[in-house]
């Protein structure tokens, strides 16, 4: 149990679906209820003058929200403040401020600063250095003034060291809720492919890019794209199909030969790999398209940053083809990415703290 409540402050609505960051904000939270024998929610739904995210306040931290929290975190029942995600850095400086001794743990889904500055690359733009501007300033604020930081990887840690002197104490890898529907019947019966899954952000648009032009030629496969906002990725090849977005992804990773993720720049964990893991598929994919995953998971998969490369490991995959659910890859989800080993997780993190412990 918890001896006094704690505090979630967080950007995610309660009602978003999807796997990525909704889906992190929102395994976040049903754990922590789990774990906490109070946990009070407070979302940040504000909207944020430009002045103030130069400030560091983003995500919602309007002045009605920083009255609220500073009421929150007030209360003598509120025992330790949990910030979901590194942009809240403001909210963090702001508690302690108002109640200096309360145990702040801010959750970092990346490093923010570096997904910023990817993207200012990918698209320039006074907008996108502002944005940028606004996330090092958060960042900043919540490397100062947390209690203690926890991160995605290592390699999110020493990326936040390098930027800001410090890095994360603990180690929590991105995991996800389990979705996959055992029964589901192949949306596209008959003849394999290869799946990619992904939203319309920087990172996937690059990297399918690259895929498009530079291994896509060289496959025997059809490769076909699943996700929302994918639409601007221009001209493609006659063996790549853009599906769009899905109501449910397990008919499309049930016929799936393997899963692609050919990604070239970004920050925090890749959710495709964790999702393929979880849905028993094996996965090609780059560098950082396995960024933050452990060497059992890259040894049990194929990793190539050589177009060549990529499309060699492809096709020799479907020379022997695998199982339709390979149970190996099940087992490295549930020992590292699934809800179970994300609560272990935090309950280290949560008994790290007097008086909150774990049950």
């Amino acid at each position: 149990m918890v001896d006094g409540r704690v505090l979630l402050l967080t950007g995610y609505d309660g009602t978003r679906a999807g796997a990525g960051r909704e889906g992190l904000s929102r395994l976040i939270e049903t754990v922590l209820a789990d774990l906490a024998g109070s946990l009070e929610v407070m979302r940040l739904a504000g909207r944020t003058a430009p002045l103030d995210g130069l400030r560091g306040r983003l995500g919602g931290l309007d002045g009605a929200a920083a009255a609220e929290l500073r009421a929150r975190v007030a209360d003598p029942a509120t025992a330790v403040l949990v910030c979901d995600g590194s942009q809240l850095g403001g909210a963090a400086a702001l508690a302690r401020a108002a109640q200096p001794d309360l145990p702040i743990i801010t959750f970092c889904h990346n490093c923010e600063t570096q997904f910023f500055a990817d993207a200012l690359r990918a698209a320039p733009g006074l907008k996108a250095a502002g944005v940028l501007a606004g996330h090092w300033q958060a960042e900043r604020l919540a490397m100062r003034h947390s209690t203690q930081v926890v991160t995605l990887s290592q390699r999110d840690s020493a990326e936040l060291v390098r930027r800001f002197g410090r890095g994360g104490e603990r180690i929590v890898p991105l995991a996800l809720e389990d979705a996959r529907d055992p029964a589901a019947v192949p949306s596209v019966p008959g003849e394999p492919y290869a799946l990619f899954v992904g939203g319309g952000f920087f990172g996937n648009l690059e990297g399918l890019r690259w895929y498009a032009r530079a291994v896509a030629p060289s496959l025997a496969i059809r490769t076909l794209v699943v996700g929302r906002g994918l639409e601007g990725l221009g001209p493609l090849p006659a063996n790549i199909e853009l599906v769009g977005p899905v109501d449910d992804l397990s008919p499309w990773y049930a016929g799936a030969a393997l899963v692609v993720a050919p990604i070239l720049s970004g920050s925090g964990m890749k959710t495709k790999v964790a999702e393929a893991l979880m849905h028993g598929k094996r996965v090609v994919g780059t560098a950082e398209g396995f960024a933050g995953y452990d060497a059992a998971v890259v040894a049990a998969n194929h990793l190539c940053d050589d177009p060549q490369d990529f499309a060699a490991a492809i096709n020799a995959a479907l020379a022997q083809p695998p199982p339709a659910f390979d149970p190996a890859m099940r087992a490295l989800y549930e020992a590292r990415h699934s809800r179970t080993a994300f609560r272990d997780g935090l309950a280290a993190v949560l008994a790290d703290y007097d008086p909150v412990t774990s049950r």
